[in-house]
């Protein structure tokens, strides 16, 4: 390790360092896979070490987005790739998609979207996202690079538009918690958020009109058919158009 290189730089340079490595030890707490990295893999390989300096130099991954990145610092790529691919193979996309033709993380999306509601969605999902962290936001490089990127935006846009949205978003993540939801939102917001949260809950390939309508209506949101029909085309949730049970017919006297 070098020698600081002046007296005058030594107790920044210390805190700097000092609070490194309580972040770097709080990281590895969250993710045990990146404190094995680092305790076997990347201090034992001589490649793993020269793709890591390399990120430290350049900035960029070797590889393309999308892969693992301890796999690309790794060198081991190709064979995370096989895996991934065999893993694929055995569970096809469509045996998670089991929402009316969705997945649990697009119909979370939904979800997330109509909570923003004039909020961008990425502003209201910082917001959210860093308030459910609590302390742990400052620990989790994921949180540290999204607060980066909207701190870019806001310096970038030379505008408090972005500043004023996110105020919104924890205006409106504070009347979730006071339940105040159904003022918050609105009518129309406010039955998709319920049809959604109930889709959630009841996987199904295909949604009936009548019975998503009839778990509305019990929450007091009468909506026509015709409302969730375009609901559902709109974000591709597939309905259950099945005849229903026949009517009984009614009896004759016998003559």
């Amino acid at each position: 390790m070098s020698p600081p290189a002046s007296p005058s730089r030594d107790h920044s340079h210390e805190r700097r360092t000092r609070s490194f490595v309580h972040l770097l030890a709080d990281i590895c707490r969250r993710f045990p896979d990146l404190e094995e990295w680092l305790l076997e893999d990347f201090s034992r390989n001589g490649k793993t070490r020269t793709n890591f300096r390399e990120l430290v130099d350049k900035g960029e991954l070797p590889g393309e987005d999308g892969e693992d990145g301890l796999a690309a610092i790794a060198g081991e790529v190709r064979g995370w790739s096989e895996e991934r691919t065999r893993q694929r193979a055995k569970y096809p996309p469509e045996t998670s998609r089991f929402y009316g033709g969705l997945t649990r993380d697009e119909m979370e999306s939904l979800i997330a979207r109509y909570e923003a509601r004039t909020i961008s969605l990425d502003v209201f999902l910082l917001a959210r996202d860093w308030r459910k962290a609590g302390s742990s936001a400052a620990a989790s490089p994921k949180m540290l690079r999204r607060g980066a990127r909207f701190l870019t935006a806001v310096s970038d846009s030379a505008d408090k538009k972005l500043l004023h949205q996110y105020g919104c978003a924890l205006d409106v993540l504070a009347s979730l918690e006071a339940g105040k939801l159904r003022t918050s939102f609105g009518y129309a917001d406010w039955w998709k958020l319920h049809a959604l949260v109930y889709m959630m809950r009841h996987p199904r390939k295909g949604y009936r009109t009548r019975e998503v309508r009839a778990h509305l209506a019990r929450h007091g949101l009468e909506i026509s058919s015709l409302y969730f029909q375009r609901f559902c085309k709109l974000h591709g949730i597939a309905r259950d158009e099945r005849a229903g049970r026949p009517r009984a017919k009614p009896s004759h006297a016998a003559s």
